[in-house]
């Protein structure tokens, strides 16, 4: 059950401004840069929600300004790793900036900024055109295995979703995929929808958009066919989807939306922020967003947040080297 932003969320804002992280942070307008241009991509989405819910909750007495720099990522994630580290310059991003760094298109990482906080994140699933035939996630495996190299999977190559491809196709020995430039989900979807592409791993939110009706429930009209979510527990919008697990496959990919500083930054604008960032997700209006964006909140902080990112930059590197060849 969502706690009220009205009773438990404005408790919880007024004893973390009493907390030291807020009562010397923040002292001037909070600055966030997002590397791509507004509106773009769901992090964004997220940013100016959390913006949102810091100014109506009353969370921080002083506003968040989001700075959009459009363009290629690399050069907003420069431009923000390079800022001042004064407790108010922070930056958002999500899972891209290991594949970026992988692949050798920026020669920085995570560890070049100081981890604040994640957010949320949005999971994975691995669809199939209905016309394959193929059933079960076992069957597909089997099938890019017997026959590899003929199963036509779409992707944004190099990109997030041909990275989740190559994971998948690694969970079975000899199983291959045909990549094709497709891009995201929504230039997936024609794609798959045509019959030119029968493999997709859409996000949980392209997967409830092409996958389900206007009312929720599986759409018979639809092409997809959804075999496993890549997430740690089912998800709402599709419950009858199994994980990878529950498959049998030690298998997780979700696409986190963390917050960085410079370098620098001092802990206590690093600890207020993140505790910021705990007080929005108990606001009504950040779960709504939340839920409709097809995320889940996932807060994390501190040292357990360096140790996940150094866990999946151990599990992603590789594979996105790996996909800036292909």
């Amino acid at each position: 059950m969502r706690v009220s932003m009205t009773a438990a969320c404005a408790v919880l804002a007024a004893a973390l401004l009493t907390t030291p992280a807020f009562a010397e942070w923040p002292e001037k307008p909070i600055k966030i840069t997002v590397p791509w241009k507004a509106g773009a991509g769901a992090v964004d989405q997220m940013t100016r929600q959390l913006q949102k819910t810091a100014a109506d909750a009353s969370i921080v007495d002083q506003p968040i300004t989001i700075f959009n720099i459009g363009g290629p990522i690399p050069i907003g994630l420069r431009q923000a790793k390079d800022q001042e580290p004064d407790g108010h310059n922070f930056v958002v991003m999500h899972t891209a900036m290991m594949t970026l760094q992988a692949a050798g298109k920026i020669d920085f990482g995570y560890k070049d900024f100081e981890p604040v906080v994640r957010l949320g994140q949005f999971c994975q699933t691995t669809s199939v055109h209905k016309n394959t035939g193929i059933e079960t996630l076992d069957g597909l495996l089997d099938k890019a295995a017997a026959e590899p190299n003929t199963l036509v999977h779409g992707a944004n190559l190099g990109a997030i979703n041909h990275v989740y491809g190559i994971m998948v196709e690694d969970l079975r020995d000899g199983a291959k995929f045909r990549f094709v430039q497709t891009g995201g989900d929504a230039g997936t979807f024609p794609e798959f929808k045509g019959g030119r592409v029968q493999v997709a791993g859409f996000s949980a939110a392209g997967a409830t958009n092409f996958a389900l009706g206007a009312d929720g429930m599986p759409d018979p009209e639809s092409p997809v066919r959804l075999l496993a979510y890549a997430g740690p527990v089912r998800h709402v919008n599709f419950p009858d989807v199994p994980t990878f697990k529950e498959l049998g496959y030690d298998f997780q990919f979700c696409v986190d939306g963390w917050y960085f500083a410079p370098k620098g930054t001092p802990a206590e604008a690093v600890e207020g922020f993140a505790a910021m960032v705990q007080a929005a997700l108990e606001d009504d209006g950040m779960q709504d967003f939340l839920a409709k964006k097809s995320m889940v909140g996932a807060f994390q902080a501190g040292e357990g947040l360096m140790k996940e990112m150094d866990r999946q930059w151990d599990a992603i590197a590789p594979v996105a080297a790996r996909a800036a060849t292909k």
